[in-house]
């Protein structure tokens, strides 16, 4: 079995894959399957991606899966959750890319405590070669509950792709990214904290290229009501795990921070700016 299973959504990727690709097959974890899930870009992603795999004659395995229509990578990152065989998950979108020791370095820091999660850091790089690093906030690796998961809870980034997932933690849990268009990474990342008992952390990086067009900075007038629905979702989840009320404070003040506000603000950036 797979220690790691690198999850990766392909639409529209034709110019980036390949690059992608490398930095999972130059991973030094040996022990590493590729889900590559099409979610149909109608271009030429998925050929230069088998291209790219075709003369791959290393011991990282690959499988490849689909979405039955294009449907966002939200839905494209569950049939990777779902046709995944590792231990640990981790995600990687079609444009960006991941630090050579990676999934080693989390991995091992995930064992060393038999963690749910582990994390890195991730930087922002710009297409003129400059670059911005953010870190998640601290942890002391190990158990992962009362005041230690508060404490990061009021402190926590959404960045999602930066950290490994144990499997079992989303399939016992039911945890998967709901079906809205916005901040359903953060729902799927908070879900995850809350239901995650133990964590860790080791000093890797995770690499997301800036892209002008991207999703994130396109026009959408209905981000607002998008993002709303999603920490409706996280709600929901917390009741129905009975993590509502030991956690409420929190939550409460994570859904209006994220949530509301940042609804607000995209309201108006999206239909009055």
């Amino acid at each position: 079995m797979p220690k790691v299973s690198v999850i990766i959504p392909v639409y529209r990727a034709a110019t980036t894959i390949a690059t992608c690709l490398d930095s999972v097959l130059a991973q030094t974890l040996d022990e590493l399957e590729i889900v590559l899930v099409d979610d149909h870009g109608f271009d030429f992603s998925m050929d230069k991606a088998r291209k790219r795999l075709a003369s791959y004659t290393g011991s990282k395995t690959v499988v490849f899966t689909e979405t039955p229509v294009n449907e966002g990578p939200g839905a494209a990152r569950n049939r990777g959750i779902e046709a995944a065989t590792g231990d640990y998950v981790a995600f990687l979108d079609a444009d960006d890319t991941i630090d050579p020791n990676f999934c080693q370095a989390l991995y091992e820091a995930a064992q060393a405590v038999d963690a749910d999660m582990a994390f890195g850091y991730i930087s922002f790089d710009r297409p003129d070669g400059t670059s911005e690093v953010r870190h998640n906030p601290g942890v002391t690796a190990g158990p992962f509950t009362g005041k230690a998961k508060r404490r990061y809870l009021q402190q926590v980034k959404s960045y999602f792709t930066t950290y490994l997932y144990r499997h079992s933690l989303l399939t016992d849990n039911d945890i998967r990214f709901p079906g809205t268009h916005s901040a359903e990474d953060s729902c799927f990342l908070l879900c995850s904290l809350l239901c995650a008992e133990s964590i860790a952390s080791a000093e890797v990086g995770y690499h997301y290229a800036i892209q002008p067009g991207s999703v994130s900075q396109r026009r959408d007038p209905q981000r607002w009501s998008n993002r709303l629905a999603s920490f409706g979702h996280l709600e929901a989840f917390a009741r129905a795990k009975g993590l509502w009320r030991p956690y409420r404070a929190t939550l409460r003040l994570l859904i209006f921070k994220k949530g509301w506000l940042l609804a607000a603000k995209d309201f108006l950036k999206n239909n009055l700016g």
